[in-house]
């Protein structure tokens, strides 16, 4: 399947925002064991929120990670979610922080873990917006979903449409940055969304010159 996004266009912006490659890799090739990656990046995902890193770490340190890692993603969120809540790490369930911690786990240095994808809430709104599932008059969701079934859709839709010369973590900068930025504009419907995308499009074309080829639409939402 074609990507549903234009992934050079978006991953400069993210280039252009923020870097935070660096912090990442360094803590992946320094670390080993999910539960370290996990401790020297917390505050980096921003998920201290309350939450200390030493509420959750002997949660984190009785779990089988090898065990859950084999498993389907919205199993293996779904049993860490529980788990957490369950020790008393977490008051409630959640998505995003057991799918960036078995992330940690299943990825390294150089092999972004397409199977658990990084996930918050600006890449659930760019995969309801791309997948279609919200259009007309719909509006786009507030925040990142706690279904691990819903989860597991996203993962789904990233591994289908994942560009075949594109890694994970490049393509995960895509969708972040599209889905900050549909979260953004001046509109409030799917459909003023996809008027302002096309716009968008028109000005882009517009101011590349004409000696060079076209630019490409900077969403293929059809």
């Amino acid at each position: 399947m074609d990507p549903p996004l234009n992934v050079d266009f978006w991953t400069t912006f993210y280039r252009a925002d923020e870097d935070p490659d660096s912090t990442y890799e360094s803590v992946l090739a320094t670390h080993t064991s999910p539960v370290a990656r996990a401790a020297a990046l917390w505050d980096w995902k921003n998920l201290s929120r309350g939450v200390p890193f030493e509420a959750v770490r002997e949660a984190l340190e009785r779990f089988d990670f090898e065990t859950y890692c084999s498993e389907d993603p919205a199993t293996a969120v779904s049993t860490l979610g529980d788990h957490l809540v369950e020790h008393g790490a977490l008051a409630n369930t959640t998505v995003v922080t057991p799918a960036f911690v078995l992330h940690l786990a299943a990825s390294d240095p150089n092999e972004y873990a397409v199977k658990f994808p990084i996930f918050d809430v600006r890449v659930w709104t760019a995969y309801v917006y791309l997948s279609g599932r919200r259009t007309g008059d719909s509006r786009l969701p507030a925040g990142a979903t706690n279904s691990p079934r819903k989860y597991g859709e996203f993962v789904d839709f990233f591994a289908e449409t994942i560009p075949s010369d594109t890694g994970g973590r490049v393509y995960k900068r895509a969708l972040f940055r599209f889905g900050a930025y549909i979260s953004r504009v001046p509109a409030t419907t799917v459909a003023e969304i996809d008027t302002h995308l096309a716009m968008l499009g028109s000005v882009i074309s517009s101011y590349q010159p004409e000696s060079q080829q076209p630019l490409d639409s900077p969403t293929y939402r059809e």
